[in-house]
């Protein structure tokens, strides 16, 4: 089994762009240095990083509640990010806790929508040829009294159905055959709370740890 970090010191690549939200973007690490993506990047010390997170985000370009998509969604904005040019980079996904806490309009806000927004983008990046530096990530885990904090619309989901669309990511990682880092698996295994910040959102010094862990040894099946 190839573990993601390995395999990208091997292939040699030109630095790394990560892709998502405000967890992505290293909210609530007590410092810059401790959040995922530049732990991950500690790896590869002479090497740019480009932090391509937009906190609030999500990957679905649908319609929310009020009949407009969520401004600076992943997919109508992951070209700019990183298809701007052609290029070498490590391209490291983590999108999709904000899509499955979002519960306001299932009619369009829903898993088959971040699903097939998701394949698209996959398919572009592959296309581009990605597929070797590309590694994706399961949205992070969401503690039982997170489904409670939100602003409008992100409040109220079942454990069940935000586990959906952690099964959705691993089955895009699947039918793409790229690399597949197990962040809620990861996290889901050290306990409810255990790697929340006291907003019960985002993750703790721990929890960006077991993050970057989880991208660190990202295999692909």
């Amino acid at each position: 089994m190839t573990q993601y970090g390995d395999h990208l010191k091997r292939r040699g690549i030109s630095g790394l762009r990560v892709f998502g939200d405000s967890i992505t973007a290293g909210f609530n690490a007590t410092r810059p240095h401790l959040a995922w993506p530049a732990l991950f990047a500690a790896g590869f010390k002479d090497l740019p990083i480009r932090n391509e997170a937009i906190p609030g985000t999500v990957l679905q370009g649908s319609c929310l509640a009020d009949g407009k998509p969520k401004p600076d969604n992943g997919i109508g904005r992951f070209g700019k990010a990183l298809l701007d040019a052609p290029h070498r980079d490590a391209v490291l996904i983590l999108y999709g806790y904000n899509d499955a806490r979002y519960t306001a309009a299932p009619d369009t806000m829903n898993l088959r929508n971040f699903s097939g927004d998701y394949a698209k983008m996959l398919e572009c990046l592959i296309e581009a040829g990605h597929t070797e530096r590309l590694a994706i990530g399961s949205p992070p885990y969401i503690p039982d009294g997170g489904f409670w904090v939100g602003s409008a619309g992100f409040t109220g989901q079942t454990r069940d159905g935000f586990q959906s669309y952690v099964e959705a990511v691993r089955m895009l990682a699947r039918r793409f055959s790229i690399f597949y880092a197990p962040v809620y698996e990861t996290m889901k295994a050290c306990g409810d709370g255990a790697l929340a910040s006291d907003d019960l959102i985002h993750p703790n010094d721990a929890g960006h740890r077991a993050i970057f862990g989880a991208f660190k040894e990202a295999d692909r099946s």
